[in-house]
């Protein structure tokens, strides 16, 4: 996973170890190296220090009894507030994101809605529909032109990166999730039906969430 990257080298690290974690590509409670990481990313070990240290500031990762780095561990307490974090954020953003986006935000929006709802058909493609997911997501949140409450957003999308992880077996099951949500968003987006487009927004935020909640043993723990 070598790193190009026109961005410094602490940035592109950063970026990097902040994206895997959204994507949940670390398991809850797993030691995070930085020889390891360093070495899976062709770099040194001071960039990739510097970036678990900023990550740690946000709540992404946590030191453990060895002193070193590792993703939290799940909880039902820390899934409440994450949930109930995110709706009124990202709600929020969306609300106010509406008026502001535009026709080209828009087209790409559709792009994305398809790509998830294709990729959501195959457990081969979800790791790809989940980089999607996070792109609709966000493309959204910019419009809103609130830099401090985006700061928040990135934030509790990377303390969910364990949720989601665990949430993965269930993208394909019969009750997963629905790929109209995205549909429904872009729909209330072309309408200018801000109420319409929170809603939509905050179900589906809520799905993954929602399900683990009724499943506490996909967490790794007792109902």
């Amino acid at each position: 996973m070598p790193l190009l990257s026109p961005v410094p080298i602490n940035e592109a690290v950063y970026r990097a170890l902040r994206d895997q974690l959204m994507r949940g590509d670390f398991a809850a409670g797993q030691n995070l190296g930085i020889e390891e990481l360093a070495l899976a990313m062709n770099t040194s070990t001071m960039p990739v220090r510097a970036a678990l240290q900023r990550l740690a500031e946000q709540r992404a990762v946590e030191r453990n009894r060895s002193r070193s780095m590792q993703v939290p561990l799940l909880s039902i307490e820390r899934l409440d507030d994450i949930r109930r974090s995110r709706v009124l954020v990202e709600g929020a953003l969306t609300e106010w994101a509406v008026p502001r986006l535009r026709r080209a935000d828009i087209d790409l929006l559709k792009q994305l809605a398809r790509k998830i709802a294709k990729a959501l058909k195959s457990p081969s493609t979800i790791d790809q529909g989940l980089v999607h997911n996070q792109a609709f997501h966000f493309t959204i949140y910019q419009a809103a032109d609130s830099p401090t409450l985006f700061s928040i957003v990135e934030s509790l999308w990377l303390q969910s990166g364990p949720y989601l992880r665990a949430a993965r077996e269930l993208m394909h099951e019969a009750q997963g999730p629905d790929p109209e949500l995205h549909e429904q968003i872009l729909q209330a987006i072309v309408d200018g039906n801000t109420p319409a487009a929170r809603q939509a927004m905050e179900h589906d935020i809520a799905w993954a969430f929602d399900r683990l909640r009724m499943l506490p043993h996909m967490l790794g723990m007792a109902a």
